[in-house]
């Protein structure tokens, strides 16, 4: 199993709605990000794609997804004046892609920047993919 942890200066429900809704995702994670009956249907900047079951989501405390075929597990608790944000993934290799994806979270989240690069050709191994 993969962890990473990161502070977000945002509320809990702010945090939550980025992950959980189609334009909180389209902000930080996915060029799209529609979701129908439980099912996320992602694409990337590199153009992959993946029908993500949603598997549980607790409102402002837990986000879980299958996301190209490992776990995502979103857990949020309140700390002072913001949110404690861990990110678990059930494949051991994901800490470099956590890592990515958490602070490009954080900055959409508290800073209102995307810090995607867009660029297809850039996307794999890039931090700002």
């Amino acid at each position: 199993m993969a962890e990473q942890k990161v502070y977000c200066a945002s509320a809990a429900s702010d945090v939550y709605r980025a992950i959980s809704t189609v334009l909180g995702r389209e902000r930080f994670w996915a060029e799209q990000a529609p979701e129908a009956d439980g099912v996320i249907s992602f694409v990337l900047a590199d153009g992959r794609k993946d029908e993500s079951r949603i598997e549980h989501a607790i409102q402002d405390q837990v986000y879980e997804l299958r996301y190209f075929g490992r776990t995502l597990t979103f857990r949020l608790a309140p700390a002072a004046a913001g949110t404690d944000l861990t990110l678990t993934s059930d494949d051991t290799g994901d800490a470099p892609e956590l890592v990515s994806l958490l602070l490009r979270l954080k900055a959409s989240v508290d800073f209102g920047v995307d810090l995607r690069n867009h660029d297809a050709s850039r996307s794999v191994r890039y931090a700002d993919s």
